[in-house]
């Protein structure tokens, strides 16, 4: 960690008028707005980043006398700093730094290996009292190291999701930027590196991201291979760990579409739309983009197909957190002994159809644990599932009434026609129980 700043106060929700009015005889307090630019005509506040105050001393070296940090809106104010210059001095020659650091993300130059900051300049023999330097705005060369840091679509936005949402307070990460020709998180150092093109992508930021949250969880990530694709098979572990960070920008953000990129050219993803019928996507939990998108149909509150479950992030957090799976059906197992299990107590708050709503959400993403026979999901295998197989023999995927649910033979996926084996399966299961 780059840090080593003393900063005095936790991150602050001040009023920046409460700190004009100090004037305390013998003390200076510093305030002020810091911004970052968007594009040419447009600045957001460069919110909860580290504010160093200094002295300049002789030769132009800077000694730092406070550090706070910006609030949501880019203020910043110092505590009373004792205005002492040395003897026959006029009191402090104050220089402002902000910096793209905080608890929550650090992003360095590794050309110098420290953080990309935006000074002011010299305010000379400063007179007991308030100093308010104004509106300050970044430099517009860094622009991207901001992007990176910010908490608009940045690592920040990230840390401050999971305070806010389940109090948990991920630990620093810092990041590299620019830093060779591909994403890429290092762990165990807890690094991101993002190369010159990636600032502009807030997903690919967040997707990194999410992998700091997994290892901060985990204190490991789960085997993954080097070469993985959002919409084809991988293996049960990459799909696990690739497909949670790719889930995790979209909670961040409340929007399905992850925007992928390589540098020259971009892709939007809706993973709220594929199903078993996506062209070009392979099933399963082995694919990364159905782990990513089960687990937003788990969490989304729009319904589409299968699936009608609109369950948040909690209980994902809580059996990512508690359980550590490493594939998407060890996540499911731990999920199902959480909250399942029988007997339940009184006091439970899920029953057999939250159970059937979270089998068909992640169902969507054809990824299929449901009990061998259970056509229609409700935990047990009984005349209307034999009923309702034998409906639709001779249909096939792609016809109109045909239904993957009750494509039940051969185990796990079927053959993606209906036929007269399907019915007898239903029946060779006649009678069984799944309802956990």
């Amino acid at each position: 960690m780059l840090l080593v700043i003393k900063i005095h106060n936790a991150i602050p929700s001040i009023s920046l008028n409460k700190g004009l009015e100090i004037a305390q005889q013998g003390y200076i307090t510093v305030s002020g707005y810091w911004r970052y630019w968007i594009d040419s005509q447009t600045r957001w506040p460069a919110a909860l980043a580290t504010v160093v105050i200094y002295d300049q001393e002789a030769g132009g070296i800077l000694v730092p006398v406070d550090a706070v940090y910006t609030d949501a809106d880019g203020h910043f104010i110092s505590n009373p700093i004792p205005n002492i210059d040395g003897p026959g001095e006029d009191g402090l020659d104050i220089v402002v730094r902000v910096l793209t650091a905080s608890p929550a993300a650090e992003v360095a130059n590794p050309n110098i290996d420290w953080y990309y900051y935006t000074q002011t300049e010299v305010f000379p023999d400063r007179p007991d009292g308030p100093l308010y330097i104004g509106v300050r705005d970044t430099s517009w060369d860094d622009r991207g190291a901001w992007w990176i840091f910010s908490a608009h679509f940045g690592l920040t936005s990230g840390y401050l999701y999971l305070w806010s949402e389940v109090s948990y307070d991920t630990p620093t990460v810092t990041c590299f930027w620019p830093y060779g020709t591909w994403p890429q998180y290092v762990w165990p150092s807890q690094e991101i590196h993002l190369p010159d093109w990636a600032c502009w992508w807030d997903d690919i930021i967040l997707h990194e991201y999410g992998h700091h949250v997994m290892y901060s969880l985990y204190g490991y990530i789960p085997p993954s291979m080097e070469e993985h694709s959002i919409n084809l098979r991988s293996n049960s572990t990459t799909a696990w760990a690739e497909g949670w960070a790719n889930f995790f920008p979209l909670v961040v953000f409340d929007d399905p579409v992850f925007t992928w990129s390589n540098g020259t050219h971009y892709r939007d993803i809706n993973l709220e739309t594929p199903h078993w019928c996506s062209e070009g996507w392979d099933d399963g939990d082995e694919v990364e983009g159905r782990v990513a998108g089960a687990l937003w149909d788990t969490f989304d509150s729009d319904d589409d197909g299968y699936d009608v479950l609109d369950d948040g992030f909690h209980r994902i957090w809580n059996t990512t957190r508690d359980q550590n799976p490493d594939t998407f059906k060890e996540f499911w197992d731990a999920w199902n002994t959480t909250y399942y299990t029988h007997p339940k107590g009184p006091s439970s708050p899920y029953d057999l159809q939250d159970w059937n709503h979270t089998l068909r959400a992640i169902f969507q993403n054809s990824i299929d644990y449901r009990g061998p026979g259970d056509v229609n999901v409700d935990g047990k295998v009984r005349v209307d599932d034999v009923l309702y197989a034998a409906l639709l023999v001779g249909t096939n995927k792609g016809d109109p009434e045909w239904d993957k649910l009750a494509d039940v033979a051969p185990q796990p996926y079927g053959d993606d026609k209906i036929r007269i084996d399907d019915v007898y399966f239903v029946r060779s299961k006649f009678g069984n129980n799944y309802d956990c």
